[in-house]
């Protein structure tokens, strides 16, 4: 009896402990997933904003308000990228 009430505590805690393991296991990669998407995406931003300055400067120079649009752009992708390297070192 005593074995029988024991193996069931024992069982009954070795459950418990394995499956937050398990759920945080699979919530980790989903975050690693996202991370991975959203950097391809501000990749994908950062491009578009270098051609965007290219194209503006074909015809001269960039005038005062395009180029602090382009480094408030510019600062905000980095702060993004930063914050984001910084989630899948677990900061």
């Amino acid at each position: 009896m005593n074995r029988k009430v024991l193996s069931f505590i024992f069982a009954a805690a070795l459950l418990a402990v394995s499956v937050p393991g398990g759920v945080m296991a699979a919530e980790g990669s989903k975050a690693g997933k996202q991370n991975r998407q959203e950097m391809k995406r501000l990749k994908a931003e950062k491009k578009e904003l270098q051609s965007q300055a290219k194209a503006a400067k074909a015809n001269g120079k960039l005038s005062k308000e395009d180029r602090a649009r382009f480094k408030a752009e510019r600062d905000r992708l980095r702060s993004e990228k930063k914050a984001l390297q910084g989630k899948g070192r677990g900061e």
